[in-house]
């Protein structure tokens, strides 16, 4: 026979699931809405569920993006689905209600709980009781073709009395066969769930040091890992154009925190002494597991890399990662090759204090030139121009580095 959990729209009783009950449903409601009243008399079903307004339940799925538009637009897809099915195979396929119209006047009448109210003695009564048979199979129908929360959102626009009583009912789960734990948070358990479910879903968000960095290395993603465009997605700081740098990046990362983000997601910072300096303490924090804080990797070309002293106007090979690894030194030797075949210099800044690493960059006009042959060298592989020789290491590694960020 089974037992069954169900939702109680004031005294009307649908959406039911056999031994057992609706995640979607119960992530709706929160530990707050928990009512247990247990029973004296073992063979009764402890009283035992979640319960809240109509009103405030429609609220919650409103702020979920499931408003009565949303809804009344996904039953007309789904009725024009079910009827071109039964069309096709009527012996099958159950026919479908004439039209939305139809459905909601008699889902009205079923949630009003009018059948009651007659005597049961009456013929009727007995034709009410057929009605609803009828509706509630409608209701199953819509079930079996729509979302879960997508139909709630319907039966809750549709009942009569916003302030009636809603209630997630698992009373009958609590007696043998099914003898659900009653002490167990199950609003939170399923909204943990969902939550969890959605975060997998969702593009991982890769915070950089500003507006140009986003933009570049989601176009030099779409050469080197194609097959991953909608599966990062690197903030775009749009039309704000905010101050930019790691101190921009880091007031980012704390507000992505604060605010509880469901995405996953990454400061990817500079790999030089002034991000290294600037992040130093925030490193050091206790941060949620869907986050990281990372600089851009370490790279065989800036192992033995041409660096410039202006104090004392000398050259030098020198190991320039973790002190001089802004994101231009990614774009590959070609890129930082000038006309004469000589590497763009590295030139030597201040030594950060807490560090003690000395701050190395290219100067601005070399950093305009790199961004400009690196969109061009972008432009040629996007359109089949590529020569096969350019070097995409730099780049490739920050997204290498980017996809084992949760490893």
């Amino acid at each position: 026979m089974g037992h069954y959990s169900y939702v109680r729209f004031g005294s009307t009783a649908a959406l039911l699931c056999r031994d057992s009950y609706f995640q979607d449903i119960a992530a709706l409601f929160s530990e707050a809405d928990r009512y247990h009243r247990a029973t004296a008399d073992p063979n009764e079903f402890e009283d035992y569920g979640y319960a809240t307004k109509i009103r405030e339940m429609a609220e919650r799925l409103d702020l979920q993006g499931i408003t009565p538009d949303v809804a009344l637009r996904d039953l007309e897809a789904v009725l024009k689905t079910w009827a071109e099915e039964h069309a096709a195979d009527p012996q099958t396929i159950d026919s479908p209600p004439a039209n939305s119209a139809t459905i909601r006047r008699k889902v009205r009448f079923l949630l009003r709980g009018e059948a009651d109210s007659w005597p049961r003695d009456t013929h009727i009564w007995s034709a009410l009781v057929r009605s609803t048979s009828d509706i509630e199979e409608i209701v199953e129908g819509l079930h079996r073709r729509m979302d879960t929360r997508t139909l709630m959102r319907l039966l809750l626009h549709w009942s009569p009395d916003q302030d009636a009583e809603l209630v997630l009912d698992l009373s009958e789960l609590t007696g043998c066969c099914v003898e659900l734990e009653v002490e167990q948070p199950i609003a939170r358990m399923a909204r943990d769930e969902q939550l969890q479910v959605a975060t997998r879903n969702l593009p991982l968000v890769v915070i950089t040091e500003g507006s140009t960095d986003a933009r570049l290395l989601s176009e030099g993603m779409s050469v080197t890992h194609p097959h991953l465009v909608g599966y990062i997605r690197f903030f775009d700081y749009g039309a704000a154009r905010p101050r930019g740098g790691v101190d921009m990046a880091a007031d980012l990362f704390k507000g992505f925190v604060a605010a509880g983000m469901g995405h996953r997601f990454i400061l990817l910072a500079d790999n030089d002494a002034s991000a290294h300096e600037k992040l130093f303490a925030l490193k050091k924090g206790r941060w949620p597991a869907g986050c990281r804080i990372g600089h851009y990797p370490a790279l065989p070309l800036l192992e033995r890399y041409l660096t410039h002293d202006p104090a004392t106007g000398t050259f030098a090979i020198e190991d320039v990662n973790g002190r001089a690894g802004s994101l231009e030194m990614y774009f590959g030797q070609d890129v930082l090759t000038d006309a004469n075949g000589d590497l763009m210099p590295v030139h030597w800044k201040a030594v950060e204090p807490k560090t003690r690493l000395r701050q190395g960059t290219l100067n601005d006009a070399e950093k305009r030139a790199a961004q400009q042959r690196f969109e061009a060298k972008v432009k040629a592989a996007r359109s089949g121009r590529a020569t096969g020789n350019e070097d995409w290491s730099g780049i490739g590694a920050i997204i290498d580095s980017i996809v084992s960020a949760f490893q």
